[in-house]
C-alpha cells in the first residue's frame, strides 16, 4: 500500500474545526492491535488499506487518499494520524482520522517461567474451552507433561553425577547391589553406588526437621506439635533406616523415581487435571517405548515379554534406561524452539494481560492508563463527534478494558435524560426477553443506541455553547471486534476449577457490573442505561450501561479441524449478550475455513483483494458512511 502525498495539507481545516465546535463533523477510528511483536502502524494501515481505499495504484481525481501527520497532542511522529479526504456517500462530508492506540512496547520480554506458570493455570481449569479448542489443551497438556517428565529426569541425572556416578546407570548388577564393591570398582570406577539416596535423602532431611521441630516444640511447651512432629520423625527416620541396602528400594529409585517425581510436580503445579494428563502420557509414551524396543529387536512377543524388560530395566523415563535421557534433550530442545518462535513473542502476550500475578499487574495497569487517556483525548480534542473502536486478537481485551473503565469515569457527568429522549427511555425500559414497543429486535436497538450518542454529541461537542466543550462525552458508537479471545473469557478472565464455578464467577460479576454485557445487565428497579442515585436524586447513567449505547459487531473465522479458521476468535453473543453482532466470515467464496486465519481480517493480498468476504463484511462493520444497520 503507498502513501499519497496530497498537494494541499489538509490540517487547516482541522484547526478551524476546533475553534468552531459547530462545525465538528469528522469520524476518528481508533485501531487496537493484537499480540505479538506488533510494528508501529501496521495493523492500522492494514485496515486503512481494507476499509477505506478502493486501490494501492495513485489515486486520480475524485478518489479516495489521505495523508499522515503527526498526533497533534503529543508530536509524536512513530504514531502518526492517518487522515483522509471525504467519505462519499455522506451527508454532512465528513473525513475520518484513523489513530493506532500501541502498547506492543509496554509489554517487556516474557519469562519462560511466566508462560509455563500460565499455561499450568489452564491446565488445572480443565478443558473448558470451546468443543473444537479441547482436543487442542489435551495436546498441550501432555507435552506440558513429558516437559516435566524431562526436566525431573535431566534433574536426577544431575544430582547422580555431582555424587560421582555415571550419568546413566546401565549395569543392572551394579545398580541392584548383586555385585560387591571390588567388582563394581573394574565397572563403574566407582563402588558408591547407591541410586536410591535419591529416595532417601528427603526422608533424612524430613528426620532432621521433625526432631528438631519436637525439640523445640516441647521446650515452647507445644504439645500438639510434638505429638505430631515425634510421629513423623519417627516414620522418616524408619523409612530412612530400614530402606538403606535395600535392592528392592533400589531397583524401584532407578526405575520409577522420575515417574513419581514427575507426578508430584504435575500435581502440585497443574492439579487433578495435570495428574489425569500425566498417566494418559506416561500409558502413551511407554507404549510408543516398547515399539521402539521392538524395531531394534530386544524384545518380541514370544515369551516373557514383560519379564524380560523389568529384568534388563527397559522402562521408559527410568535411569538406567539411555533412550529416555535422549528423548528428554529432545522434548526440551522443542519447547525452546516453540518458546522462541511462538511462545514468547505471542502467547507471552497474553500470559502477561491475562494472568494477574504481582508482576503482571504494572503492566497491566500501565497498558489501561494509556488506552484510556488516549480515548479521553480523542473525546476532549473537540474535533470528533463519532469514535469507531477496531481492536484485533488481545487488542479486543485491552479494547474491552479500555471502554469499561472509560464509561465508569465519565457516566455520571453525561447530560442529563432529558435531553436524550425519547431514544433513552426507550433503551432504559426495554426488556430483550419481552420487546415492546418502539425497539422490538437488535436493529431497532442499535437504531436508537446511535441517536442517543448522536444526541449526546449535539449536547456537547457540537453545542454551540462553548462552556460545554469542556463537559464529558461519549461518542463511541460502534466497537468492531476481530478474531476476538473474548469468546473464552469465563475461561481465561473467571476463577474456578469446574465449568459450573467458572460460568458462576463470570455471571457474578456481570451482576456486580464489572463485566459490561450488550445489552447491559437489569437489575432490580434500575434500567438498562440507568439507576437511580440517592444523592443526586436524579436518574443517571450506571457505569456498566456502555453498550446500550454504543453498538458491538465481533468478525470471526469459524474453526475447522484446529488449525483452519480461527482458533484464537469466535462468537461472543453466548457469553457477552445476544445484541452483539456476530458475523461468520472468510477469505474464500464458498465460505470455506482456510488454514490459520487469525490474522486474515484485513489481509487484501488474496486473489480476490478487497472484494474478498471478509473485506467486504469488514467495511460494512466499521461503516465509516453511518448508514443505518
Amino acid at each position: 500500500m503507498s502513501e499519497v502525498i496530497a498537494s494541499a495539507d489538509p490540517t487547516p481545516t482541522i484547526e478551524i474545526e476546533a475553534k468552531n465546535p459547530a462545525l465538528t463533523r469528522r469520524t476518528a477510528v481508533l485501531v487496537v492491535h493484537g499480540i505479538g511483536s506488533q510494528r508501529v502502524l501496521d495493523t492500522v494501515r492494514g485496515i486503512v488499506a481494507a476499509a477505506w481505499l478502493d486501490k494501492d495504484d495513485k489515486p486520480g481525481p475524485g478518489d479516495k487518499r489521505y495523508w499522515l501527520h503527526p498526533e497533534r497532542k503529543s508530536d509524536d511522529l512513530d504514531l502518526a494520524v492517518i487522515t483522509t479526504n471525504e467519505v462519499p456517500g455522506t451527508a454532512d462530508h465528513r473525513s475520518v482520522d484513523f489513530h493506532e492506540l500501541y502498547w506492543a512496547h509496554l509489554m517487556s520480554e516474557t519469562r519462560a517461567v511466566a508462560v509455563l506458570l500460565w499455561l499450568f493455570e489452564l491446565v488445572r481449569k480443565g478443558p473448558r474451552l470451546k468443543p473444537g479448542m479441547r482436543a487442542l489443551w489435551w495436546g498441550v497438556t501432555i507435552f506440558l507433561c513429558l516437559l516435566v517428565q524431562s526436566v525431573v529426569l535431566l534433574g536426577l541425572h544431575a544430582i547422580l553425577l555431582l555424587l560421582g556416578n555415571p550419568p546413566l546407570i546401565s549395569d543392572n548388577q551394579i545398580l541392584f547391589g548383586l555385585l560387591n564393591p571390588p567388582n563394581a570398582i573394574k565397572l563403574a570406577n566407582h563402588w558408591y553406588h547407591e541410586p536410591e539416596a535419591l529416595l532417601l535423602a528427603p526422608f533424612f532431611v524430613l528426620f532432621m526437621a521433625a526432631t528438631c521441630a519436637t525439640l523445640f516444640s516441647a521446650i515452647g511447651g507445644a504439645w500438639k506439635i510434638v505429638i505430631w512432629a515425634a510421629v513423623l520423625a519417627v516414620l522418616s527416620g524408619l523409612f530412612f533406616y530400614f530402606g538403606i541396602n535395600q535392592p528392592a528400594l533400589a531397583k524401584f529409585t532407578s526405575l520409577f523415581l522420575p515417574v513419581v517425581a514427575a507426578f508430584c510436580v504435575v500435581g502440585i503445579a497443574m492439579g487433578g487435571w495435570g495428574l489425569g494428563g500425566m498417566f494418559l502420557t506416561y500409558i502413551l509414551s511407554s507404549l510408543f517405548f516398547l515399539l521402539y524396543l521392538k524395531a531394534r529387536y530386544l524384545i518380541d512377543s514370544e515369551g516373557a515379554l514383560f519379564a524380560r524388560i523389568w529384568d534388563s530395566g527397559w522402562i521408559l523415563w527410568s535411569l538406567n534406561e539411555r533412550y529416555s535421557a535422549v528423548i528428554a534433550f529432545a522434548i526440551i530442545l522443542i519447547y525452546l524452539v516453540l518458546y522462541a518462535l511462538f511462545l514468547q513473542p505471542f502467547l507471552g502476550d497474553a500470559a502477561r494481560y491475562f494472568r494477574a500475578s504481582p508482576g503482571n499487574v504494572a503492566v497491566r495497569r500501565e497498558i489501561r492508563r494509556q488506552a484510556v487517556d488516549m480515548l479521553d483525548t480523542l473525546h476532549k480534542w473537540g474535533n470528533y463527534d463519532r469514535i469507531i473502536i477496531v481492536a484485533h486478537s488481545l487488542g479486543t481485551v485491552v479494547a474491552y478494558d479500555m471502554l469499561r473503565a472509560y464509561f465508569s469515569r465519565i457516566n455520571s457527568s453525561l447530560p442529563d435524560s432529558v435531553l436524550l429522549e425519547p431514544e433513552f427511555s426507550q433503551v432504559d425500559k426495554h426488556d430483550p426477553d419481552n420487546p415492546s414497543g418502539a425497539i422490538m429486535n437488535e436493529d431497532d436497538f442499535r437504531a436508537a443506541a446511535r441517536e442517543i450518542v448522536r444526541k449526546i454529541a449535539a449536547q456537547t461537542i457540537n453545542s454551540s455553547i462553548p462552556s460545554y466543550q469542556k463537559r464529558p462525552a461519549w461518542l463511541v458508537t460502534d466497537f468492531v471486534t476481530l478474531g476476538s479471545p473474548l469468546t473464552h473469557a469465563r475461561y481465561l478472565m473467571c476463577d474456578g476449577n469446574t465449568e459450573q464455578e467458572l460460568n458462576e464467577n463470570f455471571e457474578r460479576r456481570v451482576l456486580q457490573r464489572e463485566f459490561p454485557v450488550c445489552p447491559p445487565a437489569k437489575q432490580g428497579d434500575d434500567g438498562l442505561l440507568s439507576f437511580h442515585n440517592g444523592q443526586t436524586h436524579r436518574r443517571e447513567f450506571q457505569h456498566a450501561a456502555l453498550f446500550g449505547l454504543t453498538r458491538w459487531t465481533n468478525l470471526f473465522f469459524p474453526m475447522s479441524q484446529m488449525f483452519w479458521g480461527d482458533a484464537i476468535g469466535g462468537p461472543l453473543q453466548g457469553t457477552f449478550g445476544r445484541y452483539i453482532r456476530d458475523v461468520p466470515v472468510s477469505t474464500l467464496t464458498d465460505g470455506k475455513p482456510a488454514f490459520f486465519t487469525h490474522t486474515s481480517y484485513w489481509k487484501i493480498n488474496g486473489p480476490m483483494g478487497r472484494h474478498s468476504p471478509q473485506i467486504v463484511t469488514l467495511r460494512k462493520a466499521i461503516n465509516l458512511e453511518d448508514q443505518p444497520r
